[in-house]
């Protein structure tokens, strides 16, 4: 323990540090930070940084430079005593004692805008360490006593937060809320009863706490003892009554609406209604569960329509007129579209449909002041706020709530809503119809069209709907018409509307009049229109006479696709900009330097910035790198338009391998997949590795061993055509191919930790692709490709079936490339019969050609192999045998599964709608007026469809070892059959094999040389063809 003296004298000494790291000077401010940083080596240093900021004697810059450097301290320095991170400087014991024995009246004692570093250092403290803080939760207890000064009862609040916030976090936190709740929550509720009627903005600050309390208490999972009605009744109320409060005082005293949204009687309301959502949407919509069924059958019978009632009682007060925030607008309408799927809610809710739809969701839905504003001032911003793809936490848009209202009413009530609702549509735009230049009239209109575009899937289901083959009329009568507009918004809606009714086959005369429109609205003079017109491009091109008459204008509308596209800083139309790449190479190749140029510079530009501005702040580097990540998809698109012109290429690569480089070099790791495609792109097409592609290698190699490549698969596609392309210089340099195998072996060391289980398969497809490709060149690894993958089959039964696949073709392809230094190791090691053992009981696993090929071929290489040379293997040749034949009687069946599936992938899937179609239809059998379809997470799925991503969590399931058309390798000309009738022909007559053979096995041996001698008559004509068509040309 350090004495009075020893303490005063640090913390004198740090006031003084921390005041000289402002200083104007230099050489001040470093070595002020330099002296920091040897401080943080004492014990005590973190109780010095306590009393500077308790203090009265520092000022109140010093105070708060104390308090941010305590709360990092304590971030990054309070660990477990294992911790791997040894440069850490862990906070000492001297320290941990005071810090637990004084933090939470510290957060009590100081200003609130310095108790937050204190609060949040608090929760790193619970997070790591409440297991041995025991003392905390009954010390925080006893702060709540209502006899307590507020601010007293406030710090404990705020402890207990910092408490339920860490424990989220935690593996199995059920143990610990249940501990919470039963010794607090009571209290809690007391308290929040009596703060409910009060009016000051400390009460709903206090009320505001409480609350996220119960929030975070019930996020992770439901306690069984907030299922229980005793404690909903009384919470439940609570929240309603909350909501329910009337906060015409806070609107008076503040007139700005800005400055209303951040008043604390505002906040609580947000957090209520999110208690209330949570237990509809998160826990009702697991009602299949087990362990929440009871309380979702009685949440959703006997709470929730008197909730949605008090949610209705809102609406009401908004369609009169009564201002509310943009979070509570979002919570009701989400709330509600979250009703309409229950009998009982729809019950409450079906009454009121009319006023919902054309007085609350409709006025929200039309264009407003406020982005009419934004339109004029900030056109970049509208663009980006209103195409903008955010998470459900982050997402504030109540305008977006009010659509998912509309279609969960449309999608789930078809049948009592739909009619009312296109009625309305039509009512809207026909009293509008005429009134062209009036604002207010296109306003109305507006809001109209935005409703048949948040519910197009529905207008457009040819089962369901009864106006799906009325659209294109309605398109040119109501929406054709806005092309030429006045008003801005209306042009740019009309290109959203064609881009959500992308199903519609226009006619010719149509499709003109969409074309030019489009031409006209890329040079439109308002920045969202030309926006939202360029982004029809990828839709347009599927019609065919307006593909035709594109082509003239693809070079000019790449152009103006990148300058949008460098301009709103989105990557929104680089999708256009491949397709554009896809659909016209002819028409794009003359240009291609020149794009391909400006492209580069624009990615340039994006990537500088991202470099100063750190990766620290997620949502803003979020959007550029998606911007980044599309330009190099839209150049991939453009080296493919130009594959057949190799001077093109060679330029290309010139223009694009050094900004890689630099890429590679400045660690920017969500940007490696896409580099590599441009590389991989540019060696696919050429079929070389050029010098600068080397150099990209090098760095990519530099990348993967700093561990900036996060996952593995991001490389494997890239590793491979190195391999496969740049054979000859990798022959010609050793090193490299000795770097390719430290790869490997870093990814297949079990002992290496930042390779993810999932992605060590892909050091065996790079250790397969260096011994089929390098053939005759990798005999002194291969006894290490051999023990790797031995290390993993000891416990083969442990192991992912794939991952196990995978292992067994490692060792399989060193039979193949090596038979007898393979085999020998497998003796030395011991492991030869459990080695087969365990390959022929998963044969089965060995689906497709390319596994049972190389098993054949490894199979037959071993039985090439002299009588003597394995005497274990001696005694095993009819298993040998046994199971080469069972792998020769399924290959044909393996390549016609292959062959089916090509010419799958080649046909146009028509069946995807066809199914969507069924999906809906089948909900509507469960509508009238009972429950609806029960999709958990609807919001989130309305997000995804309608607002531009289509992410599918199936899309990412390993789906297992499955044909891939474009899985190449060098076994893919070599025929087995053929291979397997020329060891037979060279085969000694006292060979064992030879003098084993049962009627059955050398009948069947007779087939495969029958086979064999086709095959080679086959290659032998095709190869005369070839030389005849060549002399031809």
């Amino acid at each position: 323990m350090a004495s009075d003296s020893d303490m005063n004298a640090m913390v004198s000494t740090l006031v003084s540090l921390f005041a000289h790291t402002v200083a104007p000077d230099a050489a001040t401010r470093t070595h002020a930070e330099q002296g920091l940083k040897q401080a943080e080596t004492h014990d005590g240093v973190c109780q010095a940084m306590m009393r500077i900021v308790m203090g009265q004697e520092a000022d109140a810059g010093v105070k708060k430079s104390a308090a941010i450097y305590f709360k990092n301290r304590v971030l990054k320095g309070w660990r477990d005593a294992d911790s791997v991170l040894t440069e850490t400087v862990f906070v000492g014991p001297m320290d941990r004692i005071f810090i637990k024995a004084h933090i939470v009246n510290a957060i009590i004692a100081v200003q609130q805008d310095l108790s937050v570093f204190f609060i949040s250092a608090l929760e790193r403290v619970l997070q790591k360490d409440y297991k041995n803080w025991p003392e905390f939760l009954p010390s925080v207890i006893a702060l709540l006593d209502p006899k307590n000064p507020p601010a007293t009862i406030y710090g404990g609040l705020n402890a207990l937060h910092a408490l339920t916030k860490s424990l989220w976090h935690a593996n199995d936190p059920l143990p610990q809320f249940n501990e919470i709740i039963a010794t607090s929550f009571a209290g809690l509720h007391a308290i929040a009863v009596t703060l409910c009627p009060e009016s000051s903005p400390e009460a709903a600050a206090m009320l505001r706490m409480i609350v996220k309390i119960y929030l975070k208490s019930m996020s992770r999972e439901l306690p069984p003892a907030l299922q229980q009605s005793s404690s909903l009744v009384p919470w439940g109320t609570l929240f309603v009554n909350i909501i329910e409060k009337d906060l015409t005082f806070v609107n008076e005293k503040f007139p700005n609406e800005e400055e209303r949204e951040k008043q604390q009687w505002w906040k609580v309301k947000k957090w209520a209604f999110r208690c209330l959502h949570m237990y509809l949407m998160r826990y009702c919509g697991r009602r299949e569960e087990k362990e929440y069924a009871e309380f979702a059958g009685v949440f959703i019978q006997h709470f929730a329509p008197g909730i949605a009632t008090a949610y209705l009682n809102q609406v009401n007060k908004c369609i009169q007129g009564a201002w509310t925030t943009r979070h509570v607008r979002q919570q009701l309408s989400t709330f509600l579209a979250d009703c309409v799927k229950y009998k009982t809610t729809w019950a409450v809710m079906k009454p009121h449909v009319g006023p919902l739809l054309t007085q609350y969701v409709f006025p929200q839905l039309c264009f407003s002041n406020e982005d009419a504003q934004l339109w004029e001032e900030d056109g970049v911003e509208y663009v980006q706020r209103k195409m903008g793809d955010y998470s459900y936490e982050e997402r504030v848009n109540p305008v977006e709530a009010a659509e998912y209202l509309l279609h969960a009413m449309v999608s789930k009530r078809f049948s009592q809503v739909f009619q009312d609702v296109m009625q309305f549509i039509m009512q809207v735009l026909q009293s509008t119809q005429d009134a062209t230049a009036n604002e207010a009239a296109a306003r109305k209109k507006s809001g109209a069209i935005r409703m048949i575009i948040g519910i197009s899937d529905l207008v457009m289901d040819e089962k369901k709907s009864p106006v799906h083959n009325q659209m294109e009329v309605f398109f040119a009568q109501h929406i054709f018409p806005e092309f030429k507009s006045p008003f801005g918004y209306m042009r740019a809606q009309s290109y959203e509307a064609l881009l959500m009714f992308d199903g519609l086959n226009f006619s010719e005369e149509h499709q003109k009049i969409i074309f030019e429109s489009v031409l006209a609205g890329i040079q439109d003079s308002e920045l969202p229109v030309k926006v939202w017109a360029a982004q029809t491009i990828s839709l347009i091109i599927e019609y065919k006479a307006i593909a035709e008459a594109m082509k003239p204008f693809v070079p000019n509308l790449m152009q103006t696709l990148l300058a949008l596209t460098s301009e709103i800083d989105m990557d929104t139309l680089t999708t256009g900009m491949e397709n554009l790449a896809a659909y016209f190479p002819h028409e794009l190749a003359p240009f291609a330097v020149q794009l391909c140029t400006q492209m580069r510079d624009s990615f340039v530009s994006i990537v500088r910035d991202l470099s100063a501005a750190g990766e620290d702040d997620f949502e803003k580097t979020l959007s550029p790198l998606e911007t980044a990540a599309g330009i190099l998809k839209a150049i991939c698109s453009l080296i493919s338009a130009v594959e057949n012109a190799p001077v093109i290429l060679v330029e290309l690569d010139t223009l694009l391998a050094p900004v890689i480089i630099e890429v590679f070099k400045n660690d920017f790791s969500d940007l490696v997949t896409e580099c590599l495609d441009v590389i991989d792109t540019l060696v696919s097409c050429t079929k070389t590795v050029s010098a600068l592609d080397w150099q990209v290698w090098a760095e990519l190699y530099g990348a993967f061993n700093r561990d900036v490549i996060i996952f593995v698969e991001d490389i494997i596609g890239s590793v491979d055509n190195y391999i496969r392309f740049g054979r000859n210089y990798i022959l010609a340099n050793p090193s490299i191919g000795l770097e390719m195998v430290e790869m490997v072996k870093k990814i297949l060391t079990p002992e290496n930790q930042e390779i993810e289980d999932d992605d060590r398969s892909y050091g065996c497809m790079i250790a397969e692709s260096l011994m089929l490709n390098l053939r005759g060149h990798i005999d002194p690894f291969i006894p290490t490709f051999v023990a790797l993958a031995l290390n993993f089959l000891k416990q083969e039964q442990d192991l992912q079936n794939i991952f196990k696949v995978h292992l067994l073709e490692m060792i399989i392809n060193c039979l193949y490339h090596s038979p007898l230094a393979t085999l020998q190791y497998l003796e030395q090691s011991n492991a030869t019969s459990t080695f087969f053992y365990i390959w022929f009981k998963e044969l089965e696993s060995f689906s497709r050609v390319h596994d049972k090929k190389l098993s054949i071929l490894a199979l037959t290489a071993v039985l090439s192999l002299p009588v003597g040379a394995i005497p274990s293997l001696q005694g095993h040749v009819g298993t040998l045998l046994q199971n080469l034949m069972k792998l020769f009687q399924e290959y044909p069946g393996a390549l016609e599964t292959r062959n089916e599936y090509l010419k799958q992938i080649q046909r146009d899937d028509d069946d995807e709608d066809e199914d969507e179609n069924d999906q809906t239809a089948s909900e509507e059998i469960k509508e009238a007026d009972g429950d609806a379809s029960d999709d958990d997470d609807d919001y989130s799925k309305f997000l995804s469809q309608h607002k531009g991503g289509d992410y599918d969590y199936n899309d990412f399931v390993d789906m297992g070892l499955e044909e891939d058309p474009y899985f190449e390798t060098p076994l893919d000309a070599v025929d087995p059959y053929i291979e397997f009738a020329r060891f037979l022909k060279q085969c000694p007559p006292d060979h064992v094999l030879m003098t084993s053979l049962n009627v059955e096995q050398q009948s069947f041996l007779q087939t495969v040389v029958a086979t064999a001698e086709t095959n080679q008559r086959k290659l032998e004509e095709e190869a005369i063809a070839a030389a005849q068509k060549q002399l031809q040309q």
